[in-house]
Formats: C-alpha cells, sequence, structure tokens
C-alpha cells in the first residue's frame, strides 16, 4: 500500500509541475530551412526566400501542453487575365498527418476559410481543394517550417505568369477588431502578397508585396486593401523575394 501510495504522490508531483512548467510539443528552430519540390519536371526554376518576422509563431498552452501556432502558406501563379495557373507550393495538404485540428474537422472546408483568395481562384479555375480525400502531392506541399524558408520549385507555364501572390494565415491570431466572436478561429484575416512580374531572366529578383487581407470568414472572398486594425498578422513575415534559379536561397 505504501508503494502504491508512493507511486500517486510522485504522479502527482510529476502531473503539477508539468502543469506549470509546460511541456513544449513543436519547439522552435531559427535556422533557415530550404524546402525542394518539382525538380524532375519541366519548368522554370524558382526560388521564393521569405524571411519569418517576429510574430511567424505564437505560444499557447492547453494545461500541460505547450505548443507553438504556426503560420498557414499558399503561394501560386496568375496570368494577365486575373487567372490561376498554377499552385506552387500549400503548407500541409498532402493528408498524412493533418495535425491542426481545423483540417480534421472542416475538411476542405478549412482551406477556403484559411485561404479565401486563393480557395475562390482555385475553384474559379475548376480545381478541388485539398482534403483527407483529396490530397495535394509531395510536389506542393510540406509541414509548415519552423522559421523561415526558401522554396526552390519549377514555375510551370512561365511564359504565361504576370503574377506571383503568397497567402498566409494563422490560426487564434486574435486582437481587439479581430476577435473569436466576430471571426471565429482565425482572428486576424488571411493577408495577400503579390509580385507582378515579366519574363524572368537569371539575375532578376522581384519582391512580393502586402497588398491586402482577404476578410472574415463569412465575407466574400476578395483582396481588402484597409489594413486598419491589423497588428501582429502584419508580422508574421518580414521579407518575401522570387528570383529565377536554384541554389542561392539564403542560408
Amino acid at each position: 500500500m505504501a508503494a502504491k501510495d508512493g507511486m500517486l504522490l510522485l504522479m502527482s508531483v510529476f502531473f503539477i509541475g508539468g502543469s506549470l512548467s509546460g511541456c513544449v510539443v513543436n519547439t522552435l528552430d531559427e535556422k533557415h530551412k530550404i524546402i525542394k519540390l518539382r525538380q524532375e519536371v519541366q519548368g522554370q526554376p524558382i526560388t521564393v526566400d521569405i524571411v519569418h518576422g517576429e510574430h511567424w509563431s505564437e505560444r499557447m498552452q492547453a494545461g500541460p501542453i505547450i505548443f507553438n501556432i504556426l503560420p498557414q502558406i499558399v503561394i501560386w501563379a496568375e496570368d494577365q487575365d486575373g487567372r490561376l495557373i498554377d499552385t506552387l507550393y500549400i503548407t500541409g495538404a498532402d493528408g498524412k498527418g493533418f495535425r491542426h485540428a481545423g483540417k480534421n474537422e472542416k475538411g476542405a472546408a478549412f482551406y477556403a476559410e484559411c485561404f479565401p483568395v486563393w480557395a475562390s481562384r482555385l475553384q474559379a479555375a475548376g480545381k478541388s481543394l485539398p482534403s483527407k480525400k483529396e490530397p495535394y502531392p509531395d510536389t506542393v506541399t510540406s509541414a509548415t517550417p519552423m522559421s523561415g524558408f526558401s522554396l526552390e520549385t519549377r514555375l510551370i507555364n512561365a511564359e504565361k505568369t504576370s503574377a506571383l501572390f503568397l497567402e498566409v494565415n494563422k490560426s487564434n491570431d486574435v486582437n481587439d477588431q479581430y476577435t473569436k466572436e466576430n471571426n471565429d478561429w482565425a482572428g486576424q484575416p488571411s493577408l495577400i502578397y503579390e509580385a507582378v512580374i515579366t519574363q524572368m531572366q537569371p539575375g532578376d529578383e522581384y519582391q512580393l508585396k502586402l497588398i491586402g487581407h482577404g476578410g472574415r470568414i463569412k465575407d466574400t472572398p476578395d483582396i481588402y486593401t484597409d489594413l486598419t486594425g491589423l497588428d501582429t498578422a502584419m508580422e508574421q513575415i518580414r521579407e518575401i523575394t522570387v528570383k529565377q534559379g536554384w541554389g542561392e536561397a539564403i542560408q
């Protein structure tokens, strides 16, 4: 009996200690990562460099468990008429390990809420949103990196591409204007970055600039240019550039 009581006491102390100190389940790594996709297909090789900002991640605690909330990101190309040509990259859409609660619960609807601009243009092009039943291939997706990263991939139909877009969103990024009450799980809406590009030549580099946000979940998907009320969302990413070629990513 004494041994059993001692074990219960030890477990209680461990649980209380864990609750106070917490256990981080996804530790951040400040090292800049290089993601290589579409290395073997036809297309123009490009590198998209993303430099993380002060609010790339946010910590959340549930009991003794602490985890870092990371942003969701999608990158796509459009032609001069604003039609989506190709999705170059999207985080966590392979269906293998949907650790994000929203993805498990909502499925494809999660992506429509997380990336309203991309999702609306994707569907306008007659393409399907990712889901567990219809995951995206490894050639366009990966888990969200723990910090800034470089994407080395190929631009399909480069001769038709006139703009490159990036949309970023992070769960529970609430503030006084964007709350759980008026924007559910998202808080602050997705942000949209764009670079207008011509035929890229070796050495050419373009900066993707912030042009607006995707609106609240219940809004009509569009690019809203009024950035009033946004704060930490605008500090997720410090800089985004795209250039032709591989092998010169930020280290």
